[in-house]
């Protein structure tokens, strides 16, 4: 079994865990409000998504990969450290600021450099996800 294979089934069951426990744990409804979309449907979509992926990348993955080197290992950690932090961070400073931070270290972790992609991931993809969700869907982000 590859390392692709493992990852693809790591994700895959993820995606399960989200939506067996995950999703309906964290997510509440109001009883007797009516709410349209369901706060539950953006998270069960991205959790039905991983686990297609992880499926699709189980069933077609190519490669013989092996594992990835340490250098490879310790970036992943770096970004998955930041995230953590990220969630500590959001409930105190709020969603904007926190995720455009986040951004930029993974940005610099990553060693991105191009100036309109470093534009369009710290700047529009945090401010576009608060103007979808705050100012069109009306559900407010932490």
């Amino acid at each position: 079994m590859t390392a692709d294979r493992i990852l693809g089934g790591a994700v895959a069951l993820f995606g399960v865990f989200l939506l067996l426990w995950g999703i309906p744990e964290n997510v509440k409804t109001v009883p007797g409000v009516f709410v349209y979309p369901n706060p539950a449907l953006f998270p069960q979509i991205a959790a039905v998504l991983l686990v297609a992926l992880g499926v699709m990348q189980i069933a077609f993955t190519k490669t013989k990969a092996d594992v990835p080197g340490f250098r490879r290992f310790a970036l992943f950690m770096a970004v998955a450290a930041a995230t953590l932090l990220a969630m500590v961070g959001i409930r105190t400073f709020g969603y904007l600021p926190v995720a455009i931070a986040l951004m930029v270290l993974i940005c610099v972790i990553t060693g991105e450099r191009r100036p309109v992609w470093l534009a369009a991931v710290v700047v529009g993809l945090p401010v576009g996800t608060w103007l979808f969700f705050e100012q069109i869907l009306s559900r407010p982000l932490p």
